[in-house]
């Protein structure tokens, strides 16, 4: 009768404990995967402001480089460095200029002529 007693008295449930083991582990692994992804969230924020900020420079660095583009280029500033001595420049010649003149149209062919179908016509 001891033995009978014993092994009723050790005896577990091992469906019960495998549930329970396997919704332990099912909570502790969401419970680690959200605390990650929360930190990727976090870093990736971080890395998006920098490179918000960084693109907000190189616009800034590209406004400048464009005004001064601008500025260089103007005609003022091109005929001031001829006057310097600096810029080498030749006038283009009226003989080198090619000039295009648009025809003008006739006003017949500015109304739209209607297209007739030969097998609607006979």
């Amino acid at each position: 009768m001891n033995l009978s007693r014993r092994k009723k008295w050790n005896a577990l449930n091992a469906a019960s404990l495998a549930r329970w083991l396997v919704l332990t582990v099912f909570l502790a692994l969401t419970g680690l995967s959200y605390v990650y992804l929360t930190l990727q969230l976090y870093h990736l924020g971080e890395r998006k402001k920098v490179l918000e900020n960084e693109l907000a420079g190189l616009r800034t660095q590209s406004d400048v480089a464009a005004g001064q583009i601008a500025a260089l280029t103007s005609r003022a500033a091109l005929e001031r460095r001829v006057k310097e001595g600096y810029l080498q420049m030749v006038p283009v010649s009226e003989r080198n200029i090619v000039r295009l003149a648009v025809p003008a149209r006739p006003h017949d062919e500015e109304l739209i002529q209607p297209v007739i179908n030969e097998r609607a016509a006979k």
